[in-house]
């Protein structure tokens, strides 16, 4: 699939050489903000090999993951070996989300951005459901290797798709961990 004149990357190739692997603990802003979500169903966009989606079914949350790698899915599956937990994984593209409007209690999403589908995000969500969200900035392009901008957002863009939310946090900021620089936007958000 072409994405203006880049082609998409092979997802499942990617997770296959171990270009994703890395900490197994879930998102620092997940970790500060899980507790404001109401209990019921948290939909993960783009979930990778899961790291998110474990730490939140350890909560006793019910999680549904849509990921278009089979391999994240496979790595999922090998990695949290726990046929116990309330996680489903849907192999599906975010392009075409398959859920209901008013659905979920909340929406996570990592370093994943598809401009198209934020009023079906929002709309997904049920009144009172949490949305937390957080993506690198354009700006990530000048303190690391080259991105395509289509996958960046531009400074103060996160907000405005959620300003109607009540706004519990939005924040943009570089961060160091391990050495590594990111340009990223991060939003918390209530649906009124």
């Amino acid at each position: 699939m072409q994405k203006g004149h880049l082609k998409e990357p092979d997802w499942d190739k990617r997770y296959r050489e171990g270009f994703y692997r890395g900490t197994l603990d879930p998102h620092d802003l997940l970790v500060k903000y899980w507790h404001i979500i109401p209990k019921g169903y948290i939909i993960e966009i783009a979930m990778g090999y899961g790291r998110d989606a474990n730490f939140l079914a350890s909560k006793d949350y019910r999680v549904i993951g849509i990921e278009k790698s089979i391999e994240a899915i496979r790595l999922f599956n090998e990695t949290f070996k726990n046929p116990g937990r309330n996680i489903i994984c849907v192999l599906g593209d975010a392009n075409r989300l398959p859920f209901k409007v008013s659905s979920a209690e909340a929406i996570i999403v990592f370093y994943f951005l598809m401009r198209n589908i934020m009023g079906q995000l929002k709309d997904i969500l049920k009144k009172g459901g949490i949305i937390i969200y957080e993506t690198y900035l354009r700006r990530q392009n000048e303190i690391d290797r080259w991105r395509n901008p289509e996958y960046l957002l531009e400074d103060g863009e996160l907000f405005v798709y959620f300003k109607d939310f009540e706004i519990l946090l939005y924040e943009e900021l570089i961060t160091e961990k391990e050495g590594k620089k990111k340009a990223i936007a991060r939003l918390v958000g209530r649906k009124r």
